[in-house]
This record gives C-alpha cells, structure tokens and sequence, in this order.
C-alpha cells in the first residue's frame, strides 16, 4: 500500500491534494483509490484527500502527523528521523503491595 493511497468506497472520484497541487487518483475494485507513481517526496509535505466535487480537503485517516489538528491537511513524516531523547528513562517504580 502507497503512502497516499486510501480506502474511500462510496465516493465517484477522490483527489489527492499535495502541497497546493491537485493529482487524480484511482479507484480499485475493492473501494481503494491509488495515487500515481512518483509522488512520495518525503517528509513535511502537507497533504489530504478531496472527495467528488467537495473544494475542502480532508486528512488522513491513517496519517501518523497532524500538525495542525485532527480536521487540517496531514503531514508526511517518517519516524525514523525523530531524534529521542529519553534513553536514560527507566519508568516509575512499582509500588509494593
């Protein structure tokens, strides 16, 4: 499954919008729609879905970063790259019965 791939049954068409611009997408016979080879361009780049003829994009469902909140474009982002800095924690001790 491709990064802007998504599930989306009931809709006739389904755009995805990536950074400003506007690309296509595919419908599958089992209600998910493809994005075109090419597109992934890593991360920090804000994207969502418009559905039919609808002019507000929606988020991700399955997106791992919403910057701005559950109802805004979603942000690409790789895990990987998050730089942690909590290797000394342990957790908190246990209390004894």
């Amino acid at each position: 499954m491709a990064l802007y791939d998504v599930w989306a049954p009931l809709p006739e068409r389904v755009r995805l919008v990536l950074d400003d611009e506007r690309h296509e997408l595919t419908r599958d016979h089992d209600g998910w729609w493809r994005a075109p080879e090419g597109l992934d361009r890593g991360p920090g780049h804000r994207y969502g879905f418009v559905l039919d003829d609808d002019a507000t994009p929606l988020p991700d469902p399955r997106s791992l970063r919403q910057p701005d909140g559950v109802h805004a474009l979603s942000e690409t982002y790789d895990p990987a790259e998050f730089a942690w800095t909590d290797d000394a924690w342990r957790g908190r001790p246990w209390p004894a019965p």
